[in-house]
């Protein structure tokens, strides 16, 4: 039997060379909405969608069990949660989304 561990994923434990890490779905307008801010930002960013590959599903199931949040997208930027698409919204409208990346 697997051990609770196995179904909990640490955000620190995402394995990216992006520093911004966005898991997501295709038939989800808030995930559509995030690419947009980074993309209208200049930034690359490491888009995981959990529709097109199983193993990014899993990790986002794990993730959600470790932090508790059960939406997408998941915003990661630095291995840290940022939260879904209102908080990435808020971020850019204070002017504070880029110095988290930079």
């Amino acid at each position: 039997m697997g051990s609770d561990s196995s179904k909990l994923m640490k955000p620190e434990e995402i394995q990216s060379q992006n520093p911004v890490v966005v898991y997501g779905s295709d038939n989800c307008p808030y995930c559509f909405k995030v690419k947009k801010i980074f993309e209208e930002l200049k930034v690359q960013i490491d888009y995981r969608n959990v529709d097109e590959n199983k193993v990014y599903d899993e990790e986002k199931q794990k993730l959600m069990n470790f932090l508790k949040y059960d939406t997408i997208p998941l915003v990661f930027i630095k291995k840290q949660f940022i939260g879904g698409c209102s908080n990435v919204k808020e971020l850019e409208a204070k002017g504070e989304l880029l110095s988290k990346i930079a």
